[in-house]
């Protein structure tokens, strides 16, 4: 077997352990949902999914970075070829988790400033409670990315698959339900995050702890080579992630301060029952980005494309057949999560193709954050922009399904952006080829699906159609799914 063939399966391996992972993740996602709208309603939910938006954004900068560029400062104090550096990679990590606890309890502490000090109109007041109590975790959040990433890094793929797929979620749904029957109802959510939070972390630095044989805290000594290292890159990744993260919720801000809390539970609602389309993308991430980094690494920009193409037109390949099942049983999923739900069903057709657009095509932005991070960062300030200017004039007259429809147009202007910028600067393209067939696929399936009015045979119909449409493709084309194109270790 070709040494840059086994990259490719290695990956793929990787990702089915942690798509399985996500599989558990989303029965136990199911769950919650379902206690968040049968006990507490979409009041509740909303000031919940509000707080944890401005936790998540508060990590993307607490993080410093380190989720992507661990690797890279991990792969320096590793390579026996280099100058020695005298650190251990244990010790390295630690450097790591010390600077990202002081930023995230530092953003932590202004959040919470924020929460007491805007008006009504800009945080309402269950949502500035929520903040209140939740924003200390965006430091638990921060570390368990990065106790994640580096059992990762040594191909741990099996942490990151049980905090996050197994103790995360059901802790957080345990701790909602227990909250709830203790009479806690106006906390109970908030109380469950924190559960979850906590319990995930504690198991992802047992299983560094494990990865990397210890810590040695008796002999650590901080370093300052080290927080260089990171501070050096951390400010355009933390700006460029900063800014995805916000890219990815300034809808739901938007909901929150113009229709209020109710409204903004639905919609969130909708964005968490989409949650599995970006899960396939990340059951990938985590051997996908430190391969890309390598295969950029040995071949240069020019050289990943094809690595690229074939990521993305696998991706997509999984997660269309979820959009397809959204649009057969949507409705009804939405109406079974509680009273009022049913009316995020076209909001959450609309935010699942947006979800596929940006999670499969987004591949390349994996060139702009290990070659020249300010280009993301650019793409991403036009497709804010874009966003929020297409919300403040869609929401008011439509609703969710206008803050739906800003998502899809920001996450659209990003993928043009993104092609052409990547042509243009890198040689880089994604061939239209490899993503015809699926694309072709999916169409068929959804006239199959409109055809016939009963939900349960509609589904079966277009999962039908989409698998037979793909398969004549791929045997005309003589394409395959294969992942391909992955520099191996140690390869020129």
């Amino acid at each position: 077997m070709d040494e840059d063939d086994r990259a490719g399966r290695t990956i793929v391996r990787g990702a089915q352990a942690t798509a399985l992972g996500f599989l558990v993740r989303f029965s136990a996602r199911l769950l919650f949902l379902f206690v968040a709208g049968r006990l507490y309603g979409a009041g509740l939910f909303g000031a919940f999914v509000l707080a944890a938006a401005m936790v998540e954004l508060g990590v993307s900068l607490g993080s410093l970075g380190t989720k992507k560029t661990l690797f890279p400062l991990l792969d320096r104090y590793a390579d026996r070829h280099a100058e020695p550096l005298g650190r251990s990679l244990s010790h390295v990590l630690i450097d790591a988790a010390l600077l990202v606890t002081l930023a995230s309890l530092a953003l932590a502490g202004a959040l919470m400033l924020a929460a007491l000090l805007l008006p009504e109109s800009l945080i309402p007041p269950d949502t500035a409670t929520a903040v209140l109590i939740l924003a200390p975790m965006i430091a638990g959040q921060a570390l368990l990315d990065l106790f994640l990433a580096a059992a990762r890094w040594r191909q741990k793929v099996r942490y990151e698959v049980v905090s996050r797929s197994l103790i995360e979620p059901y802790f957080l749904a345990l701790g909602a339900i227990a909250a709830f029957y203790a009479g806690l109802t106006d906390h109970g959510l908030l109380i469950g995050y924190w559960c979850g939070t906590l319990a995930a972390l504690a198991y992802a630095i047992y299983g560094a702890a494990r990865t990397y044989e210890g810590f040695g805290l008796a002999h650590y000594r901080p370093s300052r080579a080290v927080f260089a290292g990171i501070a050096r890159t951390a400010a355009a990744n933390s700006a460029t992630d900063f800014l995805n993260a916000l890219y990815m919720r300034v809808d739901l801000y938007l909901v929150g301060i113009l229709l209020g809390e109710g409204p903004t539970g639905i919609y969130g609602m909708a964005r968490q029952v989409t949650t599995p389309i970006r899960q396939v993308r990340q059951s990938f991430d985590g051997l996908l980005v430190p391969a890309v980094a390598k295969t950029i690494g040995v071949r240069g920009a020019g050289g990943a494309g094809e690595a690229l193409a074939s990521a993305t037109r696998l991706v997509l390949v999984i997660q269309l057949p979820i959009l397809i099942a959204l649009l057969a049983i949507g409705e009804r999923l939405m109406s079974w999560l509680g009273a009022g739900f049913a009316a995020g069903y076209w909001p959450l057709l609309i935010l699942a193709t947006a979800e596929v657009l940006q999670s499969a095509l987004s591949i390349g932005d994996l060139i702009f954050v290990y070659l020249r991070p300010r280009i993301g960062l650019y793409l991403t300030l036009a497709s804010i922009a874009v966003g929020v200017t297409a919300a403040l004039l869609l929401i008011p007259p439509f609703g969710i399904t206008g803050a739906a429809f800003a998502l899809f147009a920001a996450y659209a202007l990003r993928s043009i952006l993104r092609s052409l910028v990547l042509h243009a600067s890198f040689g880089v393209a994604v061939p239209r080829a490899h993503l015809a067939g699926p694309l072709a696929a999916t169409t068929a399936a959804a006239a199959a699906i409109l055809a016939i009015p009963d939900d349960g045979l509609g589904l079966l119909a277009g999962l039908a159609a989409y698998g037979a449409i793909l398969a004549l493709w791929l045997r005309a084309t003589r394409q395959s799914l294969s992942l391909t194109g992955f520099a191996a270790e140690g390869r020129a």
